[in-house]
């Protein structure tokens, strides 16, 4: 088998440091012959979701399975359509396909939560970025420690591009996607997130076609990849190497 690129796409305001970690443990359980990326998204401020993929497809390798958390988890299902053929499978780390609701898509968070957030951001970044990394945290074993390492992280992003990506989060509208994709695809979640509602899994699931599949961690909130990323790399290899397997 030639070499595999598994290639993980962080979160809202972060960048690949966080998730080290999952990286690390997904390497331990992958055979020789798969390699792991931790993206750091380009200094992007264009606040459309096209502009963001356009420049990863052009940053990242061909045939890689294309794995996110969050923003990174819709980007990489956008990145995923976008490619056809060209992606060899998705994995969405606690991502919606609608991060606010719409139409006949209520399971998200409402476009005036999200425009209260972008407010908070122009007028107080550290109190917004905190409010966040609490709700990325809420629901976990260690919330506490696990807010303060995400506000450090947070609060070295410039405010111009933490905007552009919650603009890109409002924009992007994936509900139709999952169903068109013909590649293998993982949607994991974490069962109490507060900014994913639980129903948006039931949502997806039922949009998958053959060869798609979702899963939940119990105790486990929004930035659970973090958290617990043994779990995480256990269940992300299982799918990688069945699907692989099967080709």
């Amino acid at each position: 088998m030639s070499a595999q690129t598994i290639v993980l796409l962080p979160g809202w305001a972060l960048g690949s440091a966080p998730l080290a970690p999952l990286a690390d443990a997904l390497r331990r359980r992958l055979p020789p012959g798969y390699r792991v990326e931790c993206i750091d998204y380009p200094a992007l401020t264009s606040h459309r979701p096209e502009s963001w993929v356009a420049s990863l497809d052009q940053a990242l390798p061909q045939d890689a399975w294309l794995a996110g958390w969050s923003l990174g988890g819709m980007l990489a299902t956008s990145l995923a359509q976008w490619r056809g053929r060209r992606a060899r499978g998705l994995i969405a780390l606690a991502a919606n396909a609608s991060f606010v609701t719409r139409a006949g898509w209520p399971q998200a968070m409402t476009g005036e939560m999200l425009d209260d957030f972008q407010r908070g951001l122009r007028a107080s970044p550290t109190r917004t970025f905190r409010r966040f990394a609490r709700l990325s945290a809420q629901g976990g074993r260690d919330t506490r420690r696990l807010g303060r390492e995400l506000l450090a992280t947070l609060e070295t992003t410039p405010l111009d591009q933490a905007l552009a990506g919650l603009g890109v989060l409002s924009a992007l509208d994936l509900r139709d996607v999952p169903a068109t994709l013909k590649i293998p695809q993982l949607h994991l979640f974490g069962e109490d997130d507060a900014l994913v509602p639980a129903l948006a899994r039931h949502a997806i699931a039922a949009r998958l076609p053959e060869g798609g599949s979702t899963a939940s961690i119990a105790e486990a909130g929004h930035a659970f990849p973090l958290e617990r990323a043994e779990e995480t790399a256990a269940l992300m290899a299982a799918f990688i190497l069945a699907a692989d397997e099967a080709v």
